[in-house]
């Protein structure tokens, strides 16, 4: 057994340990963004990302208690019962959508697309803002319309995707800070851009990179690229590569993880590079990929949103495209040092959250989105990061 197996099968013992079965569902206790014990849906740290790496375990192992663990999350969270947003793949319930859509794809059952119908309808009909970012805002619904669109074939859909495009465009600012934009255009939450990939204009490029993919227009390939060039020009160098501040004009870094800095936006050039054939961006890639393995486990976390996980997301990228065995050896000690992180407890491991004594099973700040790149590591370039 190697270490992406080991993590891969550590992670679904403590996920199925964890799992409380009720009338409606399966459904974890997890941890939310103060620390504190919640039963939420939501993606990001809550249960509606969970079904993502249950759904790939068992594509991979064939465990049906597996997938029965993963159908009985979606149902939870689908459960009317509980109130929030309906948009936003990390916060809102085209997250839960987008759940259903992947198991979908690994169960070929199109009966569980149903609520990304309903959820999708709610997409099309509203106005796309007042959000831009790839977490919960025009970029997120957007890139959950286009896998839609892509399971479907249905044209509405990838018309919804492009209404999203549109009304990025249409918020762009052009200056002599280059291509950007608020997450918040009305500017309600400030007046300074956000950089990374997770509220900032790395998120909104990687969309327009999507759109170009799925319809080939030219004008979604020159937004991403007025951004890539605003991205390239702010790049700060940083341990031999690459990295980026979490504001535009800003040169103080403090961040190298998925959300702010090298990791999230080397994946942006990656698929940059993926779709638009120019060298250049793999070299920024590959930059920002110098950093992020220079900075190894500064967060001392495995997870996906500031960690191990999330850093190591861009070596398994980086090697997918390139099929260089550097990425994939870093890729590896990443997982390592990840694997470290598990806690032996005497009722069997657990996965910890950014406070030391805190466990969770959710997907950007506790064991699933760990596992799941323990998961990509296993079958590097089979499986598809779910959320990008």
């Amino acid at each position: 057994m190697n270490i992406a197996t080991e993590g891969a099968h550590s992670v679904y013992s403590f996920i199925e340990r964890t799992a409380e079965r009720v009338p409606n569902g399966i459904r974890w206790q997890t941890i939310d963004y103060e620390n504190k014990p919640q039963y939420h849906f939501n993606v990001f740290n809550g249960v509606g990302g969970i079904s993502f790496f249950l759904a790939e375990y068992y594509r991979l192992t064939g465990s049906e208690a597996a997938l029965d663990l993963a159908v009985g999350a979606n149902q939870w969270c689908s459960s009317k019962e509980h109130k929030g947003f309906s948009r936003g793949i990390h916060f809102g319930k085209t997250g839960i959508a987008m759940a259903w859509l992947h198991l979908s794809r690994i169960t070929k059952k199109p009966d569980y697309r149903s609520y990304c119908a309903e959820n999708a309808d709610i997409l099309l009909r509203e106005d796309p803002g007042p959000l831009t970012d790839l977490m919960g805002g025009a970029a997120s619904n957007g890139l959950f319309l286009i896998r839609l669109w892509q399971a479907t074939n249905e044209p509405k859909y990838l018309s919804g995707a492009v209404r999203c495009g549109a009304w990025l465009s249409a918020h762009l600012v052009r200056d002599e800070r280059g291509c950007h934009c608020l997450l918040r255009p009305d500017g309600k939450w400030g007046d300074t851009p956000h950089v990374g990939v997770a509220h900032g204009i790395a998120g909104v490029g990687h969309f327009f990179l999507l759109l170009y993919e799925a319809t080939q227009e030219r004008r979604w390939a020159d937004c991403a690229k007025e951004i890539l060039e605003t991205l390239v020009r702010h790049a700060i160098p940083d341990k031999g590569g690459f990295n980026w501040s979490q504001r535009l004009g800003n040169m103080e870094l403090d961040r190298c993880q998925w959300s702010h800095g090298a990791p999230g936006i080397g994946l942006v050039f990656t698929k940059a590079y993926e779709v638009l054939k120019e060298p250049p961006y793999f070299e920024v890639a590959q930059k920002a990929g110098e950093t992020t393995y220079a900075y190894g486990d500064f967060r001392h976390n495995a997870t996906q949103c500031i960690g191990l996980a999330g850093c190591g997301e861009v070596f398994i990228e980086l090697y997918r495209v390139s099929k260089d065995h550097r990425w994939l050896d870093r890729a590896y000690e990443f997982a390592a040092m990840a694997l470290g992180c598990r806690e032996k407890l005497p009722e069997g491991d657990a996965w910890p959250t950014d406070a030391p004594g805190l466990f969770s099973a959710d997907f950007m700040y506790g064991a699933a989105g760990i596992g799941h790149f323990f998961l990509r590591l296993w079958k590097p370039g089979e499986i598809q990061m779910p959320l990008m």
